[in-house]
């Protein structure tokens, strides 16, 4: 017989799961819906966007389990920062008074689960991410906490990895920093963003690495230098070039082990894995 969970109840088991205070996490855990509603099923997706709130309706699965924020808000373990300024911001918004009556009316509940899961397994995403690739990590020592894992590639151009990044993520706007034709034999793997002047300095620290694919923000945009940072190692002498493949398309595949754990925890509920691919794209000829 199923056992009825409260979102509430969930809330306290993941919580309790982690290992470590919630209350650390900036605009983590149970920040949509009544908690006191009972689940019906569990979907575990990137981003809750309208589409996967309306799918989840539809698929009468109530409480949505999230890497970002249902209200564009971020924040966290991670993060020296708050978005007091953006959260003010928002609290005229139509869209997000729109889709906070999505979630009330329908009796959704949205759970975060960003940052404390980066605390929780930090290597997850990107392992996950270069699994997804075809691509086996090396070792890591049990005591390193960085979030990149690093894999040895047969001779690979840049090119040729940005096609296996479309085929096999359906992320057709990848960019490159380098020459594209140039040949990797050792990657570092990187989900989402970094600080380059500490874990990406890091990260990249063996010269055997020649290829870098990550995801946006921090990595590939100029955020703390980060593009500038990449620019100046090449330029000094470093033969090593970056693919940058999109924030979202570098977390989704991450989300699949994202929803193994929570099945772990609930095995009486149905839960589903829900990919959504990037929806952008580069015209060509």
């Amino acid at each position: 017989m199923a056992v009825e969970l409260t979102g509430r109840t969930a809330e306290l088991m993941l919580n309790s799961a982690l290992g470590h205070p919630m209350s650390t996490a900036m605009y983590e855990g149970l920040c949509a819906g009544n908690a006191q509603t009972l689940i019906t099923g569990i979907a575990v997706c990137y981003a809750p966007t309208v589409d996967v709130l309306r799918r989840a309706i539809a698929e009468h699965k109530n409480l949505i389990i999230s890497r970002e924020h249902p209200f564009y808000l971020h924040g966290g373990l991670n993060y020296a920062y708050t978005t007091g300024g953006l959260e003010a911001a928002l609290k005229d918004d139509p869209v997000v008074h729109a889709k906070r009556e999505l979630i009330t009316t329908n009796k959704l509940m949205v759970y975060r689960f960003g940052a404390a899961w980066d605390n929780f397994r930090p290597h997850a995403q990107s392992a996950a991410l270069a699994a997804a690739l075809g691509l086996t990590p090396r070792p890591w020592k049990t005591a390193d906490r960085s979030r990149g894992v690093v894999c040895d590639v047969p001779g690979t151009t840049v090119a040729e990895l940005a096609q296996t990044v479309a085929d096999r993520l359906k992320a057709f706007s990848s960019r490159t920093v380098g020459d594209p034709a140039s040949t990797v034999t050792r990657v570092a793997v990187l989900a989402g963003e970094t600080d380059p002047k500490e874990a990406l300095a890091k990260l990249l620290s063996d010269p055997r690495i020649d290829g870098l694919i990550a995801g946006g923000g921090g990595v590939v945009d100029e955020v703390d230098g980060a593009i500038s940072w990449f620019q100046d190692l090449r330029a000094t002498g470093r033969r090593i070039s970056m693919l940058a493949i999109g924030y979202g398309a570098s977390q989704v595949p991450g989300g699949a082990e994202m929803a193994k754990f929570v099945q772990s925890l609930f095995p009486s509920l149905s839960v589903e894995w829900w990919q959504v691919h990037d929806p952008s794209w580069i015209p060509r000829s």
